[in-house]
């Protein structure tokens, strides 16, 4: 009895086993090849983009190509890391789906840790708020000079979260967007340096 019981759970494994494989192993294929191919997909569509706003930037007289060039980079980064977040959930999603696991509860189990993440997390929400209104409304890009709460620097990324800054020794610094509270951007439209030399009152200054 107990032979023909576990023959019996070894035949129904491998028949479940055998029909998981006919049913759904192919399209569990297709979403991998077609999750790959939206990578690419988007990649090249964004690349694409970056290149045809800085021709329209660079045919246009009135936009400086530079400050363009700044801004286009630091948007388009941010968007295809979006894209990239939201690839990942669908295709995660997919694969569940898959295995026969019921993605209703883990949707509505997320719902409620994203309602107990906003309560708590109050300080991130500040920061990526912060960041989009930083991105919005043009105060620093990527590739410009700026001092940010009293640090001088190159600006190397600017993310909804965070802000990474490179000061003059080659140190790296990385600002929480939601404390950031003095911005000086040192780049913005144009650039100079400021000389204060001192001059001897014997000496004559139209010399």
């Amino acid at each position: 009895m107990e032979q023909f019981l576990e023959s019996t759970f070894w035949t129904e494994l491998f028949k479940n086993f055998q029909n998981w494989l006919i049913n759904e192993l192919p399209g569990l294929l297709i979403a991998l090849v077609l999750f790959f191919l939206a990578f690419k997909i988007i990649g090249f569509s964004l690349k694409k983009l970056k290149r045809t706003l800085l021709n329209l930037a660079d045919k246009d007289d009135k936009v400086d190509t530079a400050e363009a060039e700044k801004r286009i980079i630091t948007l388009t980064s941010i968007i295809h890391g979006l894209i990239k977040i939201i690839l990942w959930v669908i295709f995660i999603m997919i694969i569940l789906q898959k295995f026969g696991i019921n993605i209703a509860p883990i949707l509505a189990g997320a719902g409620i840790i994203g309602l107990a993440v906003g309560f708590g997390a109050q300080e991130l929400v500040r920061d990526f708020i912060s960041g989009f209104f930083i991105i919005l409304e043009n105060h620093i890009r990527s590739g410009d000079v700026a001092i940010i709460n009293g640090t001088g620097g190159l600006v190397e990324k600017i993310e909804f979260r965070t802000t990474t800054l490179r000061d003059f020794s080659g140190v790296v610094h990385i600002f929480q967007n939601g404390k950031i509270s003095n911005i000086s951007n040192m780049t913005k439209d144009w650039s100079a340096m400021v000389f204060d030399i001192g001059v001897a009152y014997k000496e004559n200054p139209q010399v």
